[in-house]
């Protein structure tokens, strides 16, 4: 859709500040979403001042401000108003995080590939595995610099026990084909294929419901994203390392444990591996430069995790209680993370088209 298409320009067709309101509240959607700009997005403020000049464009054709619904109203209108409203809440959220999304998530598959199983980089895929179960920090991973086997989680209490906040390996049971029924360790007796349902226990989480298990089933793609693959082949790993550090315990260990081979030690993954590791797939999927984009790249972390798995749940059409549900979400705080990605964007772009065609769309 052209600026001067003929459409939009010519004639007293009461609907034309409204269609040229429409097309701007696309195009700034189109610009804040990264379609162009070399893919990258660009922020609320200049999108405003392209609306600005685009209006100031389109008034020398038409004297009229397409911003507004009436040439006398003082703010946008009712079409591309909301749109900048959405822009700047998005900005504003509080340590905004930006999503890790699937191309970055198959990246380091990639990067993983060629490291050995027990050492960190596919320690830390397995936990990105967690995407499609909304994996908070605390429950797979500790706080920057605590890698001590003996210190999990700095020893954080639960009930009358001092144990780890993360997942351990008893905390994950499972149901094979014959209906056997294994905990922890003990599920990687029988092969992967063998299992059809695994229960995560979380044990300490942030919306108070300490203890809630959730069910996972085979990804049927071999390819997809997959908690009871990554699960399997972290108890593995975890199995593994106990001949290197017989520290390691089944009930008070976390499971994303890696081997340091440097020092031949085992170590907890912490938060500064986690952001480390998704800056550099951030960086290299959307060609960002280390130094001159290090303000964009430092909105990638741990959290983004959990982002990215808002996202892509909502693009492909899961309501807000799914959402909320499958990700384990107290409140609906997580609604301020629904940013108009690209998708979202291109099936907006369909929706509009569709509704044009109908001549008895008001």
């Amino acid at each position: 859709m052209k600026w001067t298409d003929n459409w939009l320009l010519i004639g007293d067709d009461p609907d034309l500040a409204m269609r040229g309101q429409l097309q701007l509240a696309m195009h700034a959607d189109h610009l804040a979403t990264g379609n162009s700009i070399y893919c990258r997005r660009i922020k609320a403020a200049t999108a405003e001042q392209y609306m600005v000049a685009a209006a100031t464009f389109l008034a020398h054709f038409t004297g009229r401000d397409f911003r507004k619904d009436l040439p006398t109203d003082s703010s946008m209108g009712h079409l591309l108003g909301p749109v900048h409203h959405d822009l700047w809440s998005y900005e504003s959220v509080p340590e905004q995080r930006e999503p890790c999304d699937l191309r970055m998530h198959a990246l380091g598959r990639v990067l993983a590939s060629s490291h050995d199983t027990n050492s960190l980089l596919p320690a830390l895929m397995d936990g990105f595995e967690g995407l499609c179960a909304g994996y908070r920090l605390s429950e797979w991973a500790q706080p920057a610099g605590k890698t001590a086997i003996d210190k999990p989680q700095l020893n954080h209490l639960i009930g009358s026990l001092v144990q780890t906040r993360a997942i351990a390996p008893v905390d994950i049971k499972s149901v094979t084909l014959c209906g056997s029924r294994l905990v922890g360790i003990c599920i990687t007796y029988v092969p992967l294929t063998a299992v059809v349902k695994v229960w995560v226990k979380f044990r300490t989480q942030k919306n108070d419901q300490h203890g809630e298990e959730k069910l996972f089933v085979p990804n049927p793609d071999p390819h997809g994203v997959c908690v009871v693959t990554s699960l399997h082949r972290s108890l593995k790993r975890f199995a593994d390392l106990r001949q290197v550090d017989g520290r390691l315990d089944e009930h008070r260990t976390p499971l994303s444990v890696y081997h340091h081979t440097p020092t031949n030690t085992v170590r907890l993954i912490a938060s500064n591996d986690i952001d480390l590791f998704m800056r550099r797939l951030a960086a290299q999927v959307y060609y960002l430069h280390p130094v001159n984009d290090q303000v964009a790249i430092g909105k990638w972390g741990s959290h983004s995790l959990r982002v990215g798995a808002c996202f892509i749940l909502h693009a492909l059409g899961f309501s807000s209680l799914d959402i909320q549900w499958i990700l384990r979400w107290r409140s609906m705080a997580f609604v301020t993370y629904l940013w108009n990605i690209a998708l979202l964007s291109l099936r907006q772009n369909q929706a509009f088209n569709k509704a044009l065609g109908m001549p008895t769309l008001h």
